[in-house]
């Protein structure tokens, strides 16, 4: 209700719901670096999103999920570049490079979903946010071009694929945007479909993975970080975002996305990984560039509102 958005009480929940959505979604990248000893990337991802899958199933079956809505063309494609795509290329990514790499170049996903709608939607980019795009890609460069300390030279390998998978996760943010048919459906149900479409993907190169490696060999560490990745990084995310949008504006709560790679970047420094000064400064580019971009469509927005709240009334 309007008259709910923004109250006092409600947006402080609501900020506490995304920094704490921010907070595990930045540790993602860490937590699927330790897990990697045990299991191989794309069992990791299939494990991940059936533990989530789980989790959601029963509040998404009473809002009305039902398994056929993951054959769906819709779901079909948010499953095969939201899931399958992004998080098997981010955890193959992580095979080879670092934690911190990845995260920061995670900035890149709001201008390859800026880049991809323009390409394919024919959405306009105003020249502020074109120099925010310039200045992400430059940071992103900057990142993917260099190898942590101590890292072997795979991981520029392990840099590229996660471009790949920025890309991919904004082929799925630009074509939520096109595909419409989504949004009849609750974010529950919506969320659940996409899971399980993307592990229709996910099942056939894990189970070749494990023909070729063998099976994970999980202690329970690893398998707690698994429910973690599929409870609290998947499912439970979810509630919170949703929970997030009764109280605050999509617009303001997508800025919170832009802390992920910074949060990653702290618990990879937590955790001890090396950093150097271009991962840094490619970071800091690759995130002002977001930050830049988003400045100037907010004030194209209010500058719109403004002209529309001035024009004569006949």
């Amino acid at each position: 209700m309007k008259g709910n958005l923004g109250s006092g009480g409600g947006r402080r929940v609501a900020v506490l719901s995304l920094s704490l959505t921010m907070a595990i979604w930045g540790s993602t990248f860490v937590v699927t670096e330790a897990v990697l000893a045990e299991a191989g990337p794309f069992a990791i991802t299939v494990l991940r999103f059936g533990i989530g899958l789980g989790v959601l199933l029963p509040f998404a079956y009473r809002r009305g999920f039902r398994l056929r809505l993951a054959l769906e063309p819709t779901f079909l494609l948010f499953g095969l570049t939201g899931v399958a795509l992004y998080y098997g290329l981010q955890n193959l990514a992580l095979v080879f490079t670092s934690a911190a790499n990845a995260a920061l170049i995670s900035a890149g996903v709001p201008v390859a979903a800026a880049v991809l709608a323009f390409v394919f939607l024919r959405e306009p980019i105003p020249p502020p946010r074109l120099l925010g795009i310039g200045l992400s890609v430059l940071g992103v460069l900057l990142v993917s071009g260099t190898t942590p300390s101590g890292e072997s030279s795979g991981a520029l390998l392990g840099n590229v694929l996660m471009v790949g998978g920025v890309v991919a996760h904004g082929a799925y943010a630009a074509q939520g945007r096109a595909l419409r048919s989504g949004e009849r459906y609750p974010a529950s149900v919506a969320t659940t479909a996409s899971f399980a479409a993307g592990l229709l993907f996910l099942l056939p190169l894990a189970t070749g993975e494990v023909l070729l490696f063998g099976a994970p060999r999980l202690g329970l560490g690893g398998w707690l970080a698994l429910v973690y990745l599929g409870a609290a990084a998947s499912a439970l995310t979810m509630f919170l975002w949703n929970h997030a949008l009764r109280h605050v504006p999509a617009s303001a709560a997508a800025l919170y996305v832009n802390l992920i790679p910074v949060v990653g970047l702290g618990f990879a420094l937590l955790a001890g990984e090396p950093v150097g000064a271009a991962q840094l400064l490619g970071g800091a580019f690759a995130v002002a560039g977001v930050l830049l971009g988003d400045a100037a469509d907010r004030k194209r927005r209010q500058d719109a509102g403004s002209r529309k709240s001035d024009a004569p009334v006949e």
